[in-house]
């Protein structure tokens, strides 16, 4: 188990995961194990990321390629007609709103994966924090409630702020469960 957990520590990967939940299986580990849950929480995190970041970068592809489609569509109305001065103003005028319209559409995909990705931060940061009180309260039992609250906040915040990059907070995320997933297996002395 102790290769599973150093796998897993050193390149946290779906995968890494996966061999780590065989390792504790196969050593016995039950799920009432207070690091047991954490696992499926990092594997499910790891995985949606990974399927939500596809389907960004894929809407991303399209409305690049909805951009360059503007220009060929333009184009293709100028080289295409034999309308003059305010009839080919008025076809060329047309012809950009409603392109506009659409690469602004396509751009609207980016956005909502954006907030579908927030919404994964935000409910990592519910879990972390619980996981991280619970564990406060084990290792340093004389700190108050409001003393608990602001180291945790100091440690989870990030997660929580719009102006952190979401590359940041997948990382501390990740970053946040190996520890705690660390500091269970080991203190079951692996």
């Amino acid at each position: 188990m102790r290769h599973a957990l150093v796998a897993f520590l050193s390149q946290p990967t779906p995968d890494t995961v996966w061999a780590l939940r065989r390792a504790m299986l196969a050593a016995g580990w039950e799920s009432e194990r207070e690091g047991w849950g954490l696992l499926t929480e990092v594997y499910l995190f790891m995985t949606e990321l990974a399927a939500k970041t596809t389907a960004r970068e894929y809407s991303h592809f399209a409305a690049q390629l909805d951009v360059g489609a503007v220009g060929g569509v333009a184009l293709q109305d100028l080289l295409g007609t034999e309308e003059r001065g305010a009839a080919l103003w008025r076809r060329i005028l047309l012809g950009g709103i409603s392109e506009t319209l659409m690469v602004m559409a396509a751009r609207q995909y980016v956005k909502a994966w954006e907030g579908e990705m927030g919404s994964l931060y935000w409910q990592s940061s519910w879990h972390l924090y619980a996981h991280w009180w619970r564990l406060s309260e084990q290792l340093q039992a004389e700190l108050g409630a409001e003393e608990r609250d602001r180291l945790l906040m100091e440690m989870i915040g990030p997660l929580r702020d719009d102006g952190v990059s979401g590359t940041v907070k997948a990382a501390l995320i990740v970053r946040l469960y190996q520890l705690l997933i660390g500091y269970y297996c080991l203190h079951e002395d692996i």
